[in-house]
């Protein structure tokens, strides 16, 4: 498919495969992990690395460098933030999401007494970062548990149940990671708010997967990674502050231009590669060329499918499909206790025997299988998978 810059993207499935470089044959049902840079965004990416290699003091002096207000990093902040809902003078460019946890982390004062709130959905690098955090200053995590399968009230009453005056911080996930479940954020926030409790969304699957309205929403802090649902390079991301909280968000290394403050002091801490900010633009700029309500309807018949045939094979949703956007997580059914390997042998079998890619994980003693749709992704995928899964079945069935 050669589709011009500014014509509109309809035909999903196999179709659209060839605006990516996944190879055939192949099935990747696991956008969600590491998302799928389409080929106008790689070709963007290796324009501004081309235009560094041929004047790099150029480049970094007039594109990147703080002390300039109208570099091209402050400019890509400013056209994240109109796609979000936000001012990019709230933004500032990270590396992933997990640096933006942390930076709020480390921005936050703690002390005994002091507890961080969590679900027990929580991504693995963020409930260590706050265990880390905890031994470092004397702090406790509180750990709300959210039952599977999961309901949209129960969670919000349970971090509700759980919220109290010494709740220093609350991380809360906007979609979790291996459970995908898209949780009530906007009434979760409310709540917190309404109890003075400070909220840092981990958005990391949602900007390009949902739609956002940061200033809306009113959290304290939001980060998103921008290499997955929005299509951008790997290591593009981005920290949210609210104006009030800027002036406190500080950056995790100190470099020339800390005295900018947020979000200026994170554009530049040394020489690395900044073409994947700079490509930003070109991402957002495909995903609107894509016929988006078209789309939404083309990856809800995706899970739709999934779903009818992964639960002919006996898996159980983990939640309600209104719970889900464009990711569906099941639990299979096990003839034994759980392995601890069982996930990785899953997923790697899969990949070296069958050529499909999923993402699997092992939670609450169960064997977890999530499938990503996405424009590339076929209805023949879902039925190739499910019926390898009939004909070989998986780890301790």
């Amino acid at each position: 498919m050669d589709t011009a810059p500014s014509e509109s993207i309809r035909a999903f499935g196999r179709p659209a495969r060839d605006l990516w470089t996944l190879p055939l044959p192949g099935v990747f049902l696991n956008h969600g992990s590491f998302g799928a840079c389409p080929i106008v965004v790689q070709k963007e990416l290796e324009r501004i690395r081309q235009d560094y290699s041929g004047q790099p003091e150029e480049f970094f002096r007039r594109r990147v460098m703080p002390d300039n207000p109208q570099s091209a990093l402050r400019k890509v902040a400013g056209e994240l933030g109109n796609f979000v809902g936000a001012s990019g003078a709230n933004i500032a460019l990270i590396e992933n999401a997990t640096a933006g946890i942390q930076t709020v982390l480390q921005s936050v004062t703690f002390g005994p007494g002091d507890r961080i709130l969590i679900t027990d959905h929580q991504y693995r690098a963020v409930r260590l970062a706050v265990e880390a955090r905890c031994r470092e200053t004397g702090a406790t995590p509180v750990v709300v548990p959210i039952p599977v399968p999961a309901r949209s009230a129960d969670v919000l009453g349970r971090i509700a149940e759980a919220a109290n005056s010494r709740i220093k911080l609350a991380i809360v996930d906007h979609i979790t990671s291996s459970t995908a479940l898209l949780l009530p954020i906007h009434k979760i926030v409310a709540e917190l708010q309404r109890r003075d409790i400070p909220v840092l969304i981990d958005g990391a699957h949602a900007v390009g997967q949902i739609p956002l309205a940061l200033d809306a929403l009113g959290a304290e802090w939001y980060v998103s990674n921008a290499h997955k649902w929005l299509y951008a390079p790997p290591g593009s991301a981005f920290l949210h502050a609210r104006a009030d909280q800027a002036p406190a968000t500080r950056c995790l290394v100190t470099s020339h231009f800390t005295d900018l403050g947020f979000p200026r002091a994170f554009d530049y801490v040394g020489t690395r590669d900044y073409g994947n900010w700079l490509a930003i633009p070109a991402a957002i700029a495909f995903l609107e060329r894509l016929d988006v309500e078209a789309l939404k309807r083309h990856n809800a018949e995706i899970l739709r499918t999934a779903s009818e045939q992964l639960m002919a094979l006996g898996a159980e949703p983990v939640c309600e499909m209104e719970m889900c956007a464009s990711m569906r997580t099941f639990a299979l059914p096990q003839r034994r206790p759980v392995d601890t390997h069982d996930a990785v042998r899953l997923r790697d079998s899969l990949w070296d025997d069958e050529r499909i890619q999923v993402a699997a994980s092992i939670l609450f003693d169960r064997l977890l299988i999530r499938l990503s749709a996405q424009a590339y992704v076929d209805p023949d995928d879902i039925g190739r998978l499910a019926a390898v899964l009939a004909r070989r079945g998986w780890p301790g069935r």
